[in-house]
Protein backbone atom coordinates (compact mmCIF):
# COMPACT_ATOMS: atom_id res chain seq x y z
CA UNK A 1 0.00 0.00 0.00
CA UNK A 2 2.87 2.54 1.14
CA UNK A 3 4.77 1.54 -2.49
CA UNK A 4 1.37 2.03 -4.46
CA UNK A 5 1.15 5.38 -2.68
CA UNK A 6 4.91 6.76 -4.18
CA UNK A 7 3.84 5.66 -7.20
CA UNK A 8 0.44 7.50 -7.61
CA UNK A 9 2.60 10.57 -5.89
CA UNK A 10 5.30 10.19 -8.48
CA UNK A 11 3.19 9.60 -11.51
CA UNK A 12 1.18 12.88 -10.15
CA UNK A 13 4.24 14.91 -10.41
CA UNK A 14 5.33 13.29 -13.78
CA UNK A 15 1.51 14.53 -15.34
CA UNK A 16 1.43 18.01 -14.24
CA UNK A 17 5.21 18.09 -15.60
CA UNK A 18 3.61 16.83 -19.15
CA UNK A 19 1.13 19.65 -18.93
CA UNK A 20 3.89 21.98 -18.15
CA UNK A 21 1.97 22.05 -14.34
CA UNK A 22 -1.27 22.98 -15.57
CA UNK A 23 -1.05 26.11 -13.83
CA UNK A 24 0.00 24.75 -10.52
CA UNK A 25 2.90 26.61 -8.92
CA UNK A 26 4.07 25.63 -5.27
CA UNK A 27 6.49 28.05 -4.18
CA UNK A 28 9.62 27.19 -1.73
CA UNK A 29 11.68 29.04 0.56
CA UNK A 30 14.86 30.10 -0.83
CA UNK A 31 17.57 32.93 -0.05
CA UNK A 32 18.11 34.13 -3.86
CA UNK A 33 16.78 36.90 -5.52
CA UNK A 34 13.33 36.64 -7.31
CA UNK A 35 11.95 35.62 -10.15
CA UNK A 36 11.91 31.89 -8.83
CA UNK A 37 11.84 29.31 -11.08
CA UNK A 38 8.92 26.97 -11.86
CA UNK A 39 9.64 24.31 -10.08
CA UNK A 40 7.21 21.28 -8.05
CA UNK A 41 8.40 20.08 -4.89
CA UNK A 42 7.05 17.14 -3.11
CA UNK A 43 8.19 16.60 0.47
CA UNK A 44 8.29 13.04 1.52
CA UNK A 45 5.24 12.17 3.87
CA UNK A 46 5.88 8.76 4.48
CA UNK A 47 4.37 6.83 7.43
CA UNK A 48 7.48 4.99 7.91
CA UNK A 49 11.42 4.86 7.65
CA UNK A 50 11.80 1.85 4.90
CA UNK A 51 13.86 2.42 2.09
CA UNK A 52 11.98 1.71 -1.35
CA UNK A 53 13.22 -0.05 -4.34
CA UNK A 54 14.75 2.79 -6.35
CA UNK A 55 13.64 0.78 -9.87
CA UNK A 56 10.05 1.27 -7.82
CA UNK A 57 10.89 4.67 -7.35
CA UNK A 58 11.71 5.71 -10.89
CA UNK A 59 10.22 3.60 -13.29
CA UNK A 60 11.63 3.66 -16.50
CA UNK A 61 8.63 5.89 -17.98
CA UNK A 62 9.00 8.77 -15.87
CA UNK A 63 13.31 8.78 -16.07
CA UNK A 64 16.36 6.82 -15.73
CA UNK A 65 17.31 5.55 -12.44
CA UNK A 66 20.01 8.11 -11.12
CA UNK A 67 23.07 7.11 -10.84
CA UNK A 68 26.63 8.13 -9.33
CA UNK A 69 30.03 7.33 -10.75
CA UNK A 70 30.49 3.52 -9.84
CA UNK A 71 27.47 1.21 -9.47
CA UNK A 72 27.54 -1.51 -7.21
CA UNK A 73 27.56 -5.22 -8.46
CA UNK A 74 27.97 -8.68 -6.38
CA UNK A 75 31.76 -9.07 -7.15
CA UNK A 76 32.47 -5.47 -6.37
CA UNK A 77 31.12 -5.50 -2.72
CA UNK A 78 32.93 -7.03 0.08
CA UNK A 79 31.45 -9.77 1.56
CA UNK A 80 31.88 -8.88 5.59
CA UNK A 81 29.76 -9.71 8.98
CA UNK A 82 26.76 -8.27 9.11
CA UNK A 83 27.85 -6.00 12.10
CA UNK A 84 30.91 -4.74 10.60
CA UNK A 85 31.52 -1.13 9.39
CA UNK A 86 33.29 -1.25 6.23
CA UNK A 87 33.95 2.46 6.28
CA UNK A 88 37.36 3.76 6.69
CA UNK A 89 36.45 6.46 8.58
CA UNK A 90 33.11 7.69 10.50
CA UNK A 91 32.07 10.28 12.96
CA UNK A 92 28.73 10.38 14.75
CA UNK A 93 27.85 13.95 16.33
CA UNK A 94 25.18 15.92 17.95
CA UNK A 95 24.99 18.76 15.95
CA UNK A 96 23.64 21.56 18.39
CA UNK A 97 25.70 20.46 21.35
CA UNK A 98 29.25 19.59 19.40
CA UNK A 99 29.26 15.97 21.41
CA UNK A 100 30.70 13.53 19.49
CA UNK A 101 29.48 9.70 20.66
CA UNK A 102 31.46 7.66 18.30
CA UNK A 103 34.08 8.29 15.77
CA UNK A 104 36.96 6.19 13.76
CA UNK A 105 40.00 7.95 12.32
CA UNK A 106 37.95 10.80 11.94
CA UNK A 107 40.99 13.44 11.24
CA UNK A 108 42.14 10.96 7.85
CA UNK A 109 42.03 12.58 5.13
CA UNK A 110 40.36 10.93 2.05
CA UNK A 111 38.54 11.42 -0.83
CA UNK A 112 34.70 12.73 -0.27
CA UNK A 113 33.55 12.28 -3.89
CA UNK A 114 29.67 13.77 -4.66
CA UNK A 115 29.36 15.28 -0.99
CA UNK A 116 31.54 18.09 -2.85
CA UNK A 117 28.69 19.54 -4.13
CA UNK A 118 27.50 20.59 -0.83
CA UNK A 119 30.15 23.30 -0.99
CA UNK A 120 29.70 23.45 -4.70
CA UNK A 121 26.32 24.90 -3.91
CA UNK A 122 27.34 26.69 -0.67
CA UNK A 123 29.90 28.54 -3.44
CA UNK A 124 27.49 29.07 -6.22
CA UNK A 125 24.16 30.34 -3.10
CA UNK A 126 27.18 32.77 -1.80
CA UNK A 127 29.34 34.14 -4.65
CA UNK A 128 26.40 33.47 -7.64
CA UNK A 129 23.17 35.64 -8.77
CA UNK A 130 20.23 33.14 -8.43
CA UNK A 131 19.51 34.45 -11.83
CA UNK A 132 22.67 33.70 -13.67
CA UNK A 133 21.63 31.71 -17.05
CA UNK A 134 23.64 29.17 -17.70
CA UNK A 135 23.51 27.22 -20.77
CA UNK A 136 24.70 23.40 -20.94
CA UNK A 137 27.87 23.31 -23.02
CA UNK A 138 28.35 19.59 -25.16
CA UNK A 139 31.60 19.13 -23.26
CA UNK A 140 29.94 19.73 -19.68
CA UNK A 141 27.13 17.37 -21.50
CA UNK A 142 30.19 14.49 -21.82
CA UNK A 143 31.16 14.38 -17.84
CA UNK A 144 30.24 10.78 -16.39
CA UNK A 145 25.95 10.28 -16.68
CA UNK A 146 24.19 11.18 -13.58
CA UNK A 147 20.61 10.64 -14.10
CA UNK A 148 20.06 14.41 -14.46
CA UNK A 149 19.07 13.94 -18.40
CA UNK A 150 19.76 17.65 -18.76
CA UNK A 151 21.53 17.81 -21.99
CA UNK A 152 23.91 20.32 -24.22
CA UNK A 153 21.90 23.27 -25.34
CA UNK A 154 19.78 23.71 -22.43
CA UNK A 155 19.57 26.35 -20.75
CA UNK A 156 18.28 27.01 -16.88
CA UNK A 157 19.19 29.87 -13.70
CA UNK A 158 21.69 28.95 -11.06
CA UNK A 159 19.21 27.88 -8.75
CA UNK A 160 17.42 25.17 -11.11
CA UNK A 161 20.24 23.94 -11.24
CA UNK A 162 20.69 23.50 -7.89
CA UNK A 163 17.77 20.72 -7.82
CA UNK A 164 19.45 18.24 -10.04
CA UNK A 165 22.89 18.84 -8.13
CA UNK A 166 21.72 17.89 -4.94
CA UNK A 167 19.29 15.19 -5.87
CA UNK A 168 20.46 13.54 -8.57
CA UNK A 169 24.15 14.28 -8.25
CA UNK A 170 24.11 15.79 -11.36
CA UNK A 171 28.06 15.67 -12.32
CA UNK A 172 26.99 18.02 -15.18
CA UNK A 173 25.08 20.59 -13.00
CA UNK A 174 28.29 21.16 -11.36
CA UNK A 175 30.37 21.45 -14.19
CA UNK A 176 27.65 24.36 -15.93
CA UNK A 177 27.60 25.91 -11.99
CA UNK A 178 31.63 26.49 -11.98
CA UNK A 179 32.30 27.26 -16.27
CA UNK A 180 29.62 30.24 -15.71
CA UNK A 181 31.86 31.92 -13.09
CA UNK A 182 35.17 30.72 -13.90
CA UNK A 183 36.10 27.02 -14.21
CA UNK A 184 39.56 27.25 -13.24
CA UNK A 185 38.91 29.42 -10.30
CA UNK A 186 35.73 27.25 -8.96
CA UNK A 187 37.70 24.63 -6.88
CA UNK A 188 40.20 27.38 -5.48
CA UNK A 189 37.10 29.60 -4.61
CA UNK A 190 35.19 26.15 -2.88
CA UNK A 191 38.58 25.60 -0.86
CA UNK A 192 38.46 29.11 0.44
CA UNK A 193 34.77 28.83 1.56
CA UNK A 194 35.51 25.51 3.52
CA UNK A 195 38.53 26.80 5.18
CA UNK A 196 36.37 30.22 6.14
CA UNK A 197 33.91 27.89 8.16
CA UNK A 198 36.37 25.93 9.85
CA UNK A 199 37.27 22.85 7.74
CA UNK A 200 41.14 23.14 7.80
CA UNK A 201 42.06 19.91 6.60
CA UNK A 202 39.66 19.84 2.83
CA UNK A 203 40.48 21.02 -0.38
CA UNK A 204 38.99 20.74 -4.09
CA UNK A 205 40.19 20.03 -7.57
CA UNK A 206 36.98 20.14 -9.30
CA UNK A 207 33.16 20.85 -8.68
CA UNK A 208 31.71 17.29 -8.90
CA UNK A 209 34.09 15.17 -6.82
CA UNK A 210 35.21 12.90 -9.85
CA UNK A 211 38.55 13.91 -8.62
CA UNK A 212 40.32 11.84 -6.06
CA UNK A 213 42.21 15.45 -4.89
CA UNK A 214 38.68 16.44 -3.70
CA UNK A 215 39.73 15.59 0.49
CA UNK A 216 38.42 16.02 3.27
CA UNK A 217 38.08 14.41 6.78
CA UNK A 218 35.30 13.28 8.81
CA UNK A 219 35.45 15.90 11.52
CA UNK A 220 35.86 18.41 8.76
CA UNK A 221 32.59 17.55 7.64
CA UNK A 222 30.95 17.60 10.71
CA UNK A 223 32.14 20.99 11.10
CA UNK A 224 30.28 21.52 7.51
CA UNK A 225 27.56 19.84 8.93
CA UNK A 226 27.19 22.43 11.37
CA UNK A 227 27.44 25.36 9.78
CA UNK A 228 24.60 24.11 6.55
CA UNK A 229 22.69 23.54 10.00
CA UNK A 230 22.97 26.57 12.13
CA UNK A 231 23.36 29.00 8.78
CA UNK A 232 22.64 27.66 5.68
CA UNK A 233 18.86 25.66 6.77
CA UNK A 234 18.42 26.82 2.73
CA UNK A 235 20.70 24.21 1.47
CA UNK A 236 19.56 21.40 3.59
CA UNK A 237 16.15 21.74 2.92
CA UNK A 238 16.98 21.50 -0.78
CA UNK A 239 18.95 18.05 0.26
CA UNK A 240 15.91 16.93 2.10
CA UNK A 241 13.62 17.44 -1.33
CA UNK A 242 12.12 13.91 -2.08
CA UNK A 243 11.39 15.03 -5.41
CA UNK A 244 10.89 18.34 -8.04
CA UNK A 245 10.27 18.90 -11.35
CA UNK A 246 10.86 21.50 -14.12
CA UNK A 247 8.52 22.33 -16.48
CA UNK A 248 8.76 22.79 -20.32
CA UNK A 249 10.27 26.34 -21.47
CA UNK A 250 11.66 28.05 -24.71
CA UNK A 251 15.29 27.18 -22.34
CA UNK A 252 15.03 23.40 -21.55
CA UNK A 253 13.08 20.58 -21.36
CA UNK A 254 10.68 19.34 -18.97
CA UNK A 255 12.90 16.91 -16.08
CA UNK A 256 12.32 15.18 -12.67
CA UNK A 257 14.98 15.05 -9.98
CA UNK A 258 14.29 12.63 -7.61
CA UNK A 259 16.96 12.33 -4.20
CA UNK A 260 18.92 9.12 -4.87
CA UNK A 261 20.26 9.41 -0.54
CA UNK A 262 19.09 6.62 0.95
CA UNK A 263 17.40 8.38 3.89
CA UNK A 264 15.66 10.41 1.78
CA UNK A 265 12.29 8.99 2.59
CA UNK A 266 12.58 8.73 6.35
CA UNK A 267 10.80 10.88 8.46
CA UNK A 268 13.50 11.93 10.45
CA UNK A 269 16.31 13.02 7.61
CA UNK A 270 17.03 16.53 8.22
CA UNK A 271 19.29 16.84 4.78
CA UNK A 272 22.63 15.63 3.82
CA UNK A 273 24.65 13.94 0.71
CA UNK A 274 25.51 10.97 -1.02
CA UNK A 275 29.28 10.40 -2.79
CA UNK A 276 31.10 7.11 -4.95
CA UNK A 277 33.37 7.12 -7.18
CA UNK A 278 36.35 4.57 -7.91
CA UNK A 279 38.72 6.14 -5.40
CA UNK A 280 36.70 7.46 -2.47
CA UNK A 281 34.61 4.11 -2.40
CA UNK A 282 30.94 5.44 -1.05
CA UNK A 283 30.88 8.48 0.63
CA UNK A 284 27.72 9.97 3.15
CA UNK A 285 26.28 12.45 4.98
CA UNK A 286 22.95 11.60 6.93
CA UNK A 287 21.83 14.14 9.34
CA UNK A 288 18.64 12.75 11.23
CA UNK A 289 16.37 13.75 13.91
CA UNK A 290 16.68 11.02 16.26
CA UNK A 291 15.23 11.27 19.91
CA UNK A 292 14.67 14.95 19.39
CA UNK A 293 18.37 15.60 18.56
CA UNK A 294 20.09 16.20 15.51
CA UNK A 295 22.42 13.90 14.69
CA UNK A 296 25.23 13.81 11.83
CA UNK A 297 26.20 10.20 10.67
CA UNK A 298 29.41 11.14 8.71
CA UNK A 299 30.93 8.16 6.80
CA UNK A 300 34.26 7.87 4.37
CA UNK A 301 35.49 5.03 2.20
CA UNK A 302 32.23 2.62 2.97
CA UNK A 303 33.05 -0.63 0.62
CA UNK A 304 30.68 -0.33 -2.71
CA UNK A 305 27.16 -0.56 -1.32
CA UNK A 306 27.36 -0.28 2.38
CA UNK A 307 26.95 3.21 3.35
CA UNK A 308 23.20 2.82 4.29
CA UNK A 309 24.55 -0.58 6.04
CA UNK A 310 27.30 1.30 7.78
CA UNK A 311 25.13 4.00 8.77
CA UNK A 312 22.15 1.82 10.33
CA UNK A 313 24.90 0.51 12.34
CA UNK A 314 26.19 3.37 13.24
CA UNK A 315 22.43 4.44 14.20
CA UNK A 316 22.38 1.34 15.97
CA UNK A 317 25.52 1.98 18.22
CA UNK A 318 24.79 5.35 19.21
CA UNK A 319 20.80 4.89 19.53
CA UNK A 320 21.04 3.79 23.52
CA UNK A 321 23.42 7.17 24.11
CA UNK A 322 21.61 9.38 22.97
Amino acid sequence: MTINKRIIAILAVACAVVGIFAGLKISQQSNFDSPKPKIIIVEPVLPDAQTINSDILLPPIVTPLPIEVVSPSSTEITTRKPDEISAKAYLVGNITTSHIYSENNSSSILPVASISKLITALTAMSAMSSTTRVTITEEEATVPPDGSNIAAGETYSITELLYPLLLSSSNIAAEAIASSRDRVAFPALMSSYSLEIGMLNTSFADPSGLSSYNRSTAKDLFTLAKYLYDYRPDILALTRTYITGVATTTDHGSHIFSSIHPFANDPRFIGGKTGRTTAAGETMMTILNINGQSIVFIVLGSDIGTREHDTRLLIDKVSGLI
